[in-house]
């Protein structure tokens, strides 16, 4: 194991460390980037945000921080075509990192034939060309990342366009400008490569079972995110399931285990009610019996933001040791190039 961290850059040919360290400077980037943007101040009754991939889960996480501060419907659309309930009183935001993601396109063309003029955010290709030309509104993200990788780009930019419009107030825009040291401090603790590394030590742990993620369902997106980027940088399948919900159905699925190669992972916070804190630690004790193998990781913060953005950065750090213990290059992803040649 030690062998393998001395070699890291053997296996990290195209730095992912380094983008995985750049989150912070990301979002403070963000704010350098909106300031040069215009829009038309509008009164919507509800956002669609149009993406795939980190576009999209970039996305999830908006809404479900401004979940308890936002009086409108916001949805994530991650398919070909719009919702029939999108008017013109919905606030479209079309997100792709390349701009020629194949979904996202189709939206845009759909919202355009529904006389919507949308909100592109991208750094280039066929969306932003169309933006540029047509006299949309848009946002260039800088290039240079893997799209799973410019998560800081995604979350702020989209938190600061719907500051612009008057849906999100400036009080979270504040908070988000105030976690960047709390990551950056973070960042760097969980870039050593010794034992108080928490990211790096759970990545031992895990990085050749099969995982089970367990989360409070008002972070799923989290959930999400994780499980993604094991598949993506890792190569590791795993599943996400939230709480309560899992008490009602998924627990009953272990009475039968014949996995001994499992692992869960309960993600916890300060934020999570007593309810839900109760039921995890009871669920866990009862599945004691059918899985050994299970690791809290644990975050508190000054509000839901900083818990949110920390954990992101925490687990796209596990994902990454994960990688380099399977010894595998956490940037390509080759079957999803592959998958594109012939579609």
């Amino acid at each position: 194991m030690n062998e393998i961290l001395k070699n890291i850059k053997k296996y990290d040919k195209s730095y992912m460390n380094k983008m995985i360290m750049s989150f912070p400077n990301q979002i403070e980037d963000a704010f350098k980037i909106i300031d040069n943007f215009k829009i038309e101040t509008k009164s919507f009754n509800s956002v669609l945000i149009c993406g795939m991939g980190g576009s999209a889960i970039a996305g999830d996480i908006c809404k479900e921080i401004i979940r308890d501060y936002a009086d409108l419907f916001i949805y994530v659309n991650r398919d070909y075509e719009l919702p029939k309930w999108v008017t013109e009183k919905t606030l479209v935001i079309i997100s792709s990192y390349s701009g020629n993601t194949e979904e996202t396109i189709s939206c845009y063309k759909e919202s355009i034939k529904r006389k919507i003029k949308p909100i592109i955010i991208s750094t280039g290709g066929f969306l932003l060309n169309e933006a540029i030309k047509n006299n949309q509104p848009y946002l260039k993200v800088p290039m240079g990342f893997q799209p799973r990788a410019a998560i800081g780009y995604s979350i702020s930019l989209l938190m600061l366009v719907l500051n612009k419009i008057g849906i999100v107030g400036d009080g979270l825009i504040k908070k988000i400008k105030n976690s960047i040291s709390v990551i950056e401090k973070q960042n760097h603790e969980l870039s050593l490569l010794n034992k108080n590394n928490q990211s790096l030590e759970l990545a031992k742990n895990i990085y050749d079972k099969s995982i089970l993620i367990y989360i409070n369902n008002h972070l799923e997106s989290i959930g999400l995110r994780f499980r993604c980027q094991l598949a993506e940088n890792s190569k590791i399948l795993s599943s996400h399931f939230t709480f309560p919900e899992q008490n009602h159905n998924e627990i009953e699925a272990f009475e039968n285990m014949r996995n001994k190669n499992l692992a869960i992972i309960w993600i916890k916070t300060s934020r999570d009610s007593e309810k839900i804190k109760n039921r995890m630690n009871v669920t866990s004790q009862i599945l004691l019996d059918c899985v050994n193998n299970q690791y809290d990781v644990e975050k508190s913060g000054k509000n839901n933001i900083e818990i949110i953005l920390t954990l992101i950065n925490f687990f796209d750090w596990v994902s990454y040791y994960c990688a380099i213990f399977n010894k595998v290059d956490p940037s390509p992803v080759s079957a999803i190039k592959k998958l594109k040649s012939v579609i």
